[in-house]
């Protein structure tokens, strides 16, 4: 799987069978145990869920269970060679691959901590919650009027129904989103959107919001605690084009809800031990200062204090102290962040003015979205040569290496539909910073992970997400744990500003929400 994800990082292409009946001549070596169980259900009754392969004899067993072997080694002989041909796959796969399964597997086998009380109080409580608010929903006139038109309930979860109210009823104005057959989405953009027009919409994504952290969280944590009250879920370093890690299994780590402290209040240390999270900061930025060779970006690092503030007043040349921009000028500290993680993610005028608009509350037009961008630019002006320079190397070439040594593949840089060209330019630039920021990060957590083995602490790693590393680490480790992050972490790997290691910021508390839990539950 991992040599092969040097070779396609396109998920959903890496499974044994998969490459067993592409690249050997051993082909559906599976299909002869499939016919039996086939045959086996059929015969005795029983429903395809509730097989088991302990039904399944030795003698059919056998043959299937060899050629899972066989095929593992044919594809080893026919991929090592090919991969020891590039040295820069060969480092990725040695050194971030191999080395970062090994770490993942320790990371699973740790386990995320949870407090079954909390987990059982909030399960109640938003229960709760959901029935109070869908009641609130039915006392809106609009609604009544609906239900009195229609002669039915309204039904919530009916995107018909929905669709029907907000812009029927309601008389709201659709966004412009539509679905893929051509109707007004009702999706929650969109509800976030009218949310700003009417009570209505507002109220509804607030149920749905709260209705996914019950079922998609907590209902499906609660049966799937081992009896240490830990969650053991997977982490996957084959499963994303960008190279960062994902996470699957019994919880997603990577869409734990952000801003709301249910669920991460529910992962709490034990007794004697406290939740520690080590999250980069703004470090996509700091890779394409350091990539670029951009000085004057490198200085706004090197000045430290809040790095959007200082963005702020280098731009806009403002009159105050980096400190007080956010007080004097906090508009411009909105454009510039927007446009600083904007230009990361190969935005444009219209979706940097879009959200400014959105996040400042006032209108920031297209023609403002640009002046601001070409202001960046003139202050930053080697980060501009170096995006035009990836983008004129992308299209040529389609692919692009990654300083560690990723490879992305990029063939629709080739295509004559300009639109899906210019996407896929975009995707292997935002590639080359959020690739490295990752490695960055995976790195070092393995080499944490290398001093703790060592040592023999009881620290444990459990979890990767996004930029920031987890761990439930004894209160008299802490030192010794941060510390130690802290500089494994900031390590010098080739890709570092001159005295001014990458920003490793820390959070250590009961919970994983930092207090948050106990404030929002009184």
């Amino acid at each position: 799987m991992l040599m092969h994800y040097m070779f396609d990082e396109n998920p959903g292409t890496h499974g044994l069978k998969q490459l067993a009946m592409k690249h050997t001549p051993y082909g559906d070596y599976e299909k002869p145990l499939e016919d039996w169980s086939a045959e086996y259900r059929r015969s005795h009754g029983i429903l395809k869920e509730a097989f088991s392969y302990d039904l399944i004899p030795f003698d059919i067993m056998k043959n299937y269970a060899a050629m899972d072997t066989v095929v593992t080694f044919a594809l080893y002989q026919k991929m090592r060679p090919a991969i020891e041909k590039n040295k820069r796959l060969l480092w990725v796969y040695e050194n971030i691959l191999l080395e970062g399964c090994n770490f993942l597997r320790q990371v699973e086998s740790n386990g995320v901590p949870f407090n079954p009380e909390r987990l059982e109080f909030a399960q109640g409580v938003m229960q709760e919650d959901i029935t109070q608010a869908v009641a609130e929903l039915y006392e809106f006139p609009e609604v009544r009027q609906f239900e009195k038109a229609q002669g039915k309930d309204f039904n919530p979860n009916s995107t018909v129904q929905l669709r029907s109210l907000l812009f029927d009823y309601i008389n709201l104005t659709p966004t412009g989103k539509k679905t893929g057959t051509g109707a007004h989405s009702t999706d929650a953009e969109v509800l976030g959107q009218l949310a700003d027009d009417h009570a209505v919409p507002k109220h509804i994504l607030e149920i749905r919001q709260k209705n996914k952290i019950k079922t998609t969280y907590l209902d499906k944590i609660i049966p799937n605690l081992d009896m240490d009250s830990r969650l053991r879920t997977g982490f996957n370093l084959h499963s994303t084009t960008s190279g960062r890690l994902s996470s699957s299994g019994k919880l997603n780590m990577q869409q734990l809800p952000r801003d709301n402290p249910t669920v991460k209040g529910c992962i709490q240390a034990k007794e004697g031990h406290k939740i520690v999270s080590m999250d980069l900061t703004t470090a996509e930025v700091y890779v394409a200062a350091v990539l670029a060779k951009d000085v004057g970006l490198q200085e706004v690092f090197k000045s430290g204090g809040n790095f959007h503030s200082s963005i702020a007043k280098q731009v806009f040349k403002l009159p105050c102290e980096a400190d007080q921009v956010d007080e004097l000028y906090k508009d411009k500290r909105q454009q510039a962040k927007a446009v600083t993680f904007g230009i990361m993610y190969g935005a444009g005028p219209a979706k940097i003015s879009w959200q400014v608009s959105k996040d400042s509350g006032t209108e920031f037009s297209m023609h403002d979205a640009q002046t601001v961008i070409s202001e960046y630019f003139q202050s930053f002006p080697n980060l501009k040569k170096w995006l035009d320079d990836c983008g004129t190397f992308i299209r040529a070439n389609a692919f692009i290496y990654s300083e560690f040594g990723r490879k992305r593949r990029l063939p629709n840089a080739k295509s004559k539909d300009k639109g899906i060209a210019s996407h896929e330019v975009r995707s292997g630039i935002n590639f080359l910073v959020q690739s490295v920021a990752s490695d960055i990060n995976l790195l070092g957590a393995i080499d944490m992970q290398h001093y703790i083995n060592r040592n023999g602490m009881s620290s444990k790693i459990f979890g990767l997400v996004h930029d920031s590393i987890l761990a439930e680490v004894p209160e008299d480790e802490m030192d010794v744990y941060c510390d130690n992050l802290r500089s494994f972490v900031q390590k010098d790997r080739g890709l570092s500003i001159p005295n001014c290691p990458v920003g490793c910021d820390f959070e250590i508390g009961q919970d994983y929400s930092f207090d948050k839990w106990d404030k929002h539950y009184n």
